[in-house]
């Protein structure tokens, strides 16, 4: 195994556990408002109904989208990498794929 397989795998890993980790608490409801941890966008603090709603919400599909990141990192660890390979920057940009529940909480709190 090349090490550049074991160092985007496991970036891809912890990237993914720790997305979870972080969004957990705000899919149970657990984190009241503030400025500091959650998803802080201006609808989420027009009220507190809002600001539970948009939380769950997003925490459940960053959560969600936080499972094909970490499948990928194990992937990862089976397939060679070539640094001019396709599927070396597919594995290496893997993390941008937290822009896909970014986008969508922001339609979700537009129907807000």
């Amino acid at each position: 195994m090349y090490q550049v397989n074991l160092i985007i795998g496991f970036t891809n890993i912890i990237v993914g556990l720790i997305l979870i980790a972080l969004f957990t608490p705000l899919k149970r409801g657990k984190v009241k408002m503030n400025k500091f941890y959650g998803i802080k966008i201006k609808k989420s603090f027009e009220s507190e109904k809002n600001w539970y709603d948009i939380n769950k919400y997003g925490a459940n599909r960053f959560i969600i989208w936080s499972i094909p990141l970490i499948i990928i990192g194990v992937f990862t660890f089976f397939i060679p990498l070539y640094e001019n390979s396709i599927q070396f920057w597919i594995f290496l940009f893997a993390p941008l794929i937290i822009i896909i529940p970014l986008i969508e909480v922001l339609n979700y709190a537009k129907k807000l």
